[in-house]
């Protein structure tokens, strides 16, 4: 009986295996797709940055006498946004790192998944073997068992056999040595 459950049991722990590497693998997708979401907004603050730089640049290039009064303010102004890129680069290695931990995380679940699809291929290929062993060897036995109940059939008829000619020859000695007695006894 624990034979034939065998194999539902190990199905059943392959499918709740595939499932965990499959949620997992979403997991990672979703924390990586969240890092890229920040990412680009990191890379669009960036972009803004420069083009509020640009800006700044050519306002400077054409009012250069109204810009100079303005000149420390928008030095700090910069120095601000800059100190922002670096604080918003300073975020963004960690999750590349991250971005490239999970894919890395993927692929090894992907490999995991394509062997334990592989061993469990190779198990239910066993599966069909040992199947095919056990009937035939079901098939065998039956035909021994077959063999065996005729043989005692058979032997018990020789027993009866043997019980009859044994019988029949207790009574042909019984009766066979008791004419000779009697010759015996008459002169």
């Amino acid at each position: 009986m624990v034979d034939g459950c065998l194999p539902q049991i190990v199905g059943e722990g392959l499918k709740d295996s595939l499932d965990k590497f499959e949620l997992d693998n979403c997991v990672h997708q979703e924390v990586a797709s969240t890092a890229r979401a920040e990412a680009e907004k990191v890379k669009c603050d960036m972009m803004m940055q420069g083009l509020e730089f640009s800006r700044v640049k050519n306002a400077l290039n054409e009012e250069p006498r109204s810009l100079r009064k303005d000149k420390k303010e928008l030095r700090r102004k910069l120095h601000d946004k800059l100190q922002d890129v670096v604080e918003l680069e300073s975020k963004l290695v960690p999750l590349r790192e991250k971005i490239a931990t999970l894919e890395e995380a993927q692929k090894a679940d992907a490999k995991k998944m394509a062997n334990l699809e592989k061993r469990s291929t190779g198990r239910e290929t066993l599966l069909g073997k040992v199947e095919q062993d056990r009937d035939k060897a079901t098939k065998e036995l039956s035909e021994i068992a077959a063999e065996l109940a005729l043989v005692r059939e058979e032997n018990s008829g020789f027993k009866r056999k043997i019980d009859e000619l044994q019988l029949e020859a207790a009574q042909v000695f019984t009766s066979g040595f008791g004419a000779v007695r009697l010759q015996i006894s008459q002169p």
